[in-house]
């Protein structure tokens, strides 16, 4: 009776362990430059499609090049006027010194700013931090152009954050709740609106005569199998 218990409570434990297997909730690793949201996003309100851009068009949202830093720190080359910036330890960072890293990546000397070669600069390398399994499909343009979601609503308040990290579970029931609760921006005529789900006639039909009031992404086929595994 003892072992059947033991086996019971330690199974219990074991599967418990194996769900949260690569979930990474809290993962905030070091990356080769100092670069914070909170001032770039946030105080400076740059909108992440600035550097993300690709969220808009593709599936993936992308890492900025090192000529996309350069359109503004061709001319900002100190960092005088922010708040003094900290790691997640303490320890406070010289913000000009982090610029002079993004320079020898660029391979750019402000002494000659007028004969800088973007072709010259080399990609950063920096760590990436949200990551899905291979069988997972995610498109960031689906969710953000289509969906109109936030980019807050799966990487938490980025404008807040100066070292970035994963502060949601990106896991599979995660993902479903969200697809149960969120309502879709129908609003959508000839003219205006979210063109995407102008195919939906019925449901359009269903709202407009006061058999619904809103749609969700379950009822839009959001947790069919097929639409998030290749």
């Amino acid at each position: 009776m003892l072992s059947l218990l033991f086996f019971v409570i330690g199974g219990y434990y074991v599967t418990k362990g194996a769900i949260g297997l690569g979930r990474q909730v809290d993962y905030q690793p070091e990356q080769p430059i100092y670069y914070s949201h909170k001032v770039h996003a946030g105080i400076n309100q740059i909108s992440c499609l600035y550097c993300h851009g690709s969220a808009w068009d593709s599936k993936h949202a992308s890492i900025p090049a090192v000529n996309i830093c350069m359109n503004c720190h061709k001319s900002i080359n100190e960092y005088v006027k922010g708040p003094k910036l900290y790691t997640e330890d303490g320890d406070e960072i010289n913000g000009t010194a982090e610029i002079a890293k993004l320079y020898k990546a660029a391979n750019f000397d402000p002494a000659k700013a007028n004969s800088w070669d973007p072709a010259t600069a080399k990609p950063v390398e920096w760590v990436k931090i949200h990551n899905l399994p291979d069988h997972v499909y995610f498109n960031h343009s689906q969710h953000v152009r289509a969906g109109k979601v936030q980019c807050q609503s799966c990487h938490g308040e980025i404008t807040a954050m100066d070292e970035v990290k994963q502060v949601t579970e990106l896991s599979m029931g995660w993902c479903v709740n969200c697809h149960r609760q969120t309502k879709v921006d129908f609003n959508y005529d000839s003219t205006k609106g979210n063109k995407f789900y102008s195919i939906y006639e019925k449901f359009h039909n269903d709202i407009k005569n006061h058999k619904m009031d809103s749609v969700t992404v379950e009822e839009i086929g959001g947790l069919e199998c097929q639409k998030c595994h290749y």
